[in-house]
């Protein structure tokens, strides 16, 4: 199908192309006001449970990601560990019904399996909402880079620890599993010593780790509204605008992971947090405009431009 020609005027001539700065006004009004638009939006849905979702899916996306790089990352590991699992289900189901509390008999009626990570972010989340202090409440990630030696010497004491209670373990299973963890115990105990006795520097049972919180604002909505309104304003076909935001806003969400997951790793290199601050409030902020105008670029040369054949 062949594209309609434009139409002429009376006399055959093309009609004369919009002023260049009508259209940059076009633009430019149509962009601040979709931007100005999502963001209050988004200040609307900061308390809600959508959003509650969404910072959950950033904070466990990137935990998964710092659990690949080193040597732990876990989600809400620190939080309502001296909590009745029951107890906690049935206020999170009598919140939902808009009721303060659960009856007992619905308590005991509860699972009493260990709370999963969304459970345990659900229930503070609603608990410091229904308290008023929902500001600067998020999931929390702990993520340890390198442990330390004693660190290491506790996390394999409970290993073996719970082979020895694993009932479902045959003798000879459980002494094959327990083999060469305790050949790792005796060698670290050792190196334990040696650092004691000063023969080893301190720095080994150093422990790098960081944990940390992702709050509204490592979600990057404020960037990620500023390229949809940039599409949005942009004259284009309908097509070629939801390409750009198709492809772009989850290009955007998987940087904006990466960027947490890079600061992660300074923040347990960086004990006194002095190139985390840097790194987290100017290098990272420069970056990921650069990162926006680029993409948006490369959206209006490649998609937008491009002739359909």
């Amino acid at each position: 199908m062949s594209e309609i020609p434009p139409r002429e005027e009376a006399h055959g001539a093309e009609a004369a192309p919009e002023p260049a700065g009508r259209r940059v006004g076009g633009f430019v009004a149509i962009f601040v006001v979709t931007v100005l638009f999502l963001l209050t939006a988004y200040r609307y849905t900061v308390d809600t449970r959508v959003n509650d979702w969404y910072l959950f899916q950033v904070a466990r996306h990137t935990s998964w990601v710092l659990d690949k790089i080193g040597h732990s990352s876990e989600l809400e590991n620190r939080y309502l560990s001296n909590e009745d699992p029951a107890r906690v289900r049935a206020t999170l189901a009598a919140w939902g019904e808009g009721r303060e509390a659960p009856s007992e008999d619905e308590v005991a009626r509860s699972p009493k399996e260990p709370l999963t990570p969304w459970e345990k972010w659900s229930y503070r989340a609603l608990q410091a909402r229904r308290a008023g202090k929902g500001a600067g409440n998020g999931p929390g990630v702990s993520f340890i880079l390198r442990p330390g030696i004693s660190t290491e010497i506790s996390d394999l004491s409970e290993r073996l620890s719970d082979l020895d209670g694993d009932t479902a373990l045959a003798p000879a299973e459980r002494e094959k599993q327990q083999a060469p963890l305790l050949a790792r115990l005796t060698e670290l105990q050792e190196i334990q010593q040696e650092i004691r006795r000063g023969e080893r520097p301190q720095e080994e049972d150093t422990t790098r780790m960081f944990p940390f919180v992702v709050v509204s604002e490592c979600g990057a909505i404020e960037v990620m509204a500023i390229f949809l309104a940039a599409v949005l304003a942009f004259p284009a076909t309908w097509r070629k605008k939801a390409f750009g935001l198709v492809a772009g806003v989850p290009l955007m969400y998987s940087v904006n992971i990466f960027r947490l997951s890079f600061l992660g790793v300074v923040g347990a290199l960086d004990t006194e947090h002095k190139w985390f601050k840097f790194a987290h409030e100017y290098v990272w902020q420069a970056v990921y405009i650069v990162f926006v105008v680029a993409v948006w670029l490369a959206w209006v040369e490649y998609i937008v431009k491009r002739k359909t054949p």
